[in-house]
């Protein structure tokens, strides 16, 4: 009986897909954006709220705002709070909001998180990008809060803030639009004359 051989180049092949396959299953299972908005309250304070959305595969338990030391803190916060249930803990110039697997945010849900700080819309805008930088904790991660993030496994994810546009942006927006449609009906309806 003759033994067929696998050419070297289809074994390489299968070889590279099955690789390539086992590296997507452990892709990032913890994704989260976060958008901010903020009302400027007396004394130079403003008032905060920041909307975090999950992205991944696995719920969220727990989210860690500014924690990322000399990338982004928040000065000062106060009157923490969110709409999960959580427990809202300041840690220095961090805040620390805590779930449950029972209260985690769901994938595709969004959560309402809110604090005060000194820290102005400005300078969160400037760190965006490598700061607003905060971490979150999927509810298969066992290290909630670690400092070290534990190598940023799957479970866990930093990722920075981003503005979200200000009402104001959304009402010149619709005023545009509405008087280019009133320009664009005009024009149809007038006559061609030809002389």
């Amino acid at each position: 009986m003759k033994t067929k051989l696998i050419p070297l180049g289809l074994s390489l092949a299968v070889a590279g897909a099955l690789a390539a396959s086992t590296s997507s299953s452990h892709a990032q299972d913890v994704l989260a954006t976060g958008t901010f908005t903020d009302v400027a309250g007396g004394g130079g304070v403003f008032d905060y709220t920041v909307t975090l959305d999950n992205t991944g595969t696995e719920a969220i338990q727990s989210f860690w705002l500014g924690w990322v030391p000399g990338a982004f803190e928040v000065a000062s916060p106060t009157a923490v709070g969110n709409n999960l249930g959580w427990t809202s803990t300041v840690d220095g110039n961090s805040v620390q909001y805590g779930g449950t697997s029972g209260t985690a945010l769901g994938i595709g849900d969004s959560g309402t998180f809110t604090f005060d700080s000194t820290t102005t819309p400005a300078a969160i805008i400037a760190e965006t990008g490598k700061a607003g930088e905060s971490t979150v904790y999927g509810v298969n991660d066992p290290n909630q809060f670690d400092l070290s993030l534990a190598g940023q496994s799957a479970n866990t994810e930093t990722f920075g803030l981003t503005a979200a546009p200000e009402p104001s942006s959304y009402a010149i927006l619709a005023l545009g639009s509405l008087g280019l449609l009133g320009i664009l009906r005009h024009n149809t309806n007038a006559k061609v004359r030809i002389p």
